[in-house]
């Protein structure tokens, strides 16, 4: 039942499609507030808890931790929080156009269209047409590399495949920045931490490479 003072967990339970048991583990996690008490067995929430419900379960659906979730909660800009503010835009980055991509890179039109087809590489747009900055660069280097040694267009586009884990190491990252960052929020750090969860997960994966394929990077006979 909703009042002018607030609504009682049922009322918040059905308005956000929520368990009542579901509300008080996020209270216990410091995701709500505790309700106020206005008889001896019954307490309301605010009505503007049924907003924030939605937004911890948007947050849940992205695949966010909930440590993760009670420290970007309250922030407006979520990446700020997690230290991801400093990071430059596109258009602070200076866009690269096209024809100087192409160059840059080494791909041609081809491959670029197939790459960008894929969901590989997402770059931006403005008036002029595409514009691309320097995560897209680096991304672009890396497939020309794959390419020039020998590795199928085919083989690289199967990189789509692996989106999911791409998304889940996102996730798993963002809960190493919001820790990182509890007590000294900085781009320093932020740009840190993700460096050593970069050099940790590829120290990981080659250890995999080892224990699957001994000897791969041995010359075959």
């Amino acid at each position: 039942m909703a009042t002018a003072k607030g609504i009682s967990v049922g009322e918040l339970s059905r308005k956000t499609g929520v368990s009542t048991a579901t509300i008080n583990f996020y209270v216990n996690r410091n995701l709500l507030p505790h309700p106020v008490k206005t008889a001896r067995t019954r307490a309301l929430y605010p009505p503007q808890m049924v907003e924030r419900i939605a937004r911890i379960k948007d947050f849940q659906d992205r695949g966010l931790p909930l440590a993760v979730i009670a420290r970007i909660l309250d922030n407006p800009n979520p990446a700020a929080e997690l230290g991801l503010s400093g990071t430059p835009t596109r258009t602070t980055r200076g866009p690269v156009s096209l024809a100087d991509y192409l160059e840059q890179t080494g791909i041609d039109r081809d491959v670029l269209a197939r790459l960008i087809e894929a969901d590989i590489l997402r770059p931006g747009r403005d008036e002029s047409g595409l514009v691309f900055d320097r995560a897209d660069l680096a991304a672009g280097r890396a497939a020309a590399r794959l390419l020039n040694e020998g590795v199928e267009i085919e083989t690289i586009l199967r990189h789509d495949e692996f989106q999911p884990v791409s998304r889940a190491e996102a996730h798993f990252l963002a809960e190493h920045l919001a820790e990182a960052m509890q007590f000294e929020p900085s781009q320093r750090k932020a740009t840190a931490a993700r460096a050593a969860f970069a050099t940790l997960r590829d120290y990981m994966r080659l250890r995999e490479l080892e224990t699957a394929y001994p000897g791969w990077d041995q010359p075959s006979r």
